[in-house]
């Protein structure tokens, strides 16, 4: 039996939790699926209503860019986990590791179903990364009714709400469904919008599914002594 190589990778939350449970639910979901990786979980201060505005992102972004910094060197890989991928690009220029973010890696796993495109989010816009990616394939964006930030979507009303919000896209001509708020992913939205019968990207598995290309790719490049961080060039 050929051994796993392992990849030690941080996900950092742009949401402020102090217990541990709540803290590793993104990894919990992450390393059912992605047993070659050992993961670790960190947090941004001070943010624990996440990141659902202008305002809040301006707060944040020292503190990721800080916390990226710091830890670069205990990991093979960094996941931003945060659907408008705050600080991604700037890092991508400033370390050595490949580094994600939710939004980015959604918007372009869809695209390879080559079908209409409904986002859900909690912001006012959908994210710029997000429909920039799209395009054409752009369908619509909903918010479900009465929420505000990330914790309102793990009520019942809000779990209603986002229900009603995936019926409307699939009105709107939406023939796959791409969160655009990692805190679907800790309400159950898959589950939850299960009913409405469209396919979904879950921003939480779809930015796994991007490092994991990163790493390979990364990994490819090195043997064949290309030069250069290939990863800093891909479409993730």
């Amino acid at each position: 039996m050929v051994a796993i190589k392992k990849y030690n990778i941080g996900i950092l939350r742009v949401l402020t939790i102090d217990e541990k449970e709540g803290l590793e639910l993104h990894q919990n979901v992450l390393k059912s699926y992605f047993p070659e990786f050992n993961f670790e979980t960190r947090c941004i201060p001070n943010q624990y209503r996440g990141l659902y505005n202008k305002e809040a992102h301006e707060k944040a972004f020292p503190d990721i860019v800080c916390m990226a910094k710091e830890w670069e060197k205990e990991i093979d890989g960094l996941i931003i986990s945060c659907a408008d991928d705050p600080g991604v690009n700037y890092l991508r220029k400033e370390l050595s590791i490949p580094v994600v973010g939710a939004g980015l890696s959604s918007s372009c796993l869809a695209l390879l179903y080559n079908l209409k495109v409904g986002v859900i989010g909690i912001q006012n816009n959908p994210p710029e990364n997000v429909i920039g990616i799209l395009g054409e394939k752009f369908a619509g964006y909903t918010i479900p009714e009465g929420v505000v930030n990330t914790n309102d979507l793990q009520t019942e009303e809000g779990k209603k709400a986002t229900l009603a919000s995936a019926y409307k896209l699939k009105e709107l001509g939406a023939e796959i469904i791409v969160f655009a708020c990692t805190g679907l992913t800790t309400s159950g939205a898959i589950e939850i919008i299960k009913e409405v019968g469209l396919p979904v990207v879950d921003g939480v598995i779809a930015e796994g599914l991007a490092m994991k290309a990163l790493l390979i790719n990364s990994e490819y490049n090195a043997k064949k002594k290309l030069g250069g961080k290939l990863y800093g060039k891909c479409l993730f």
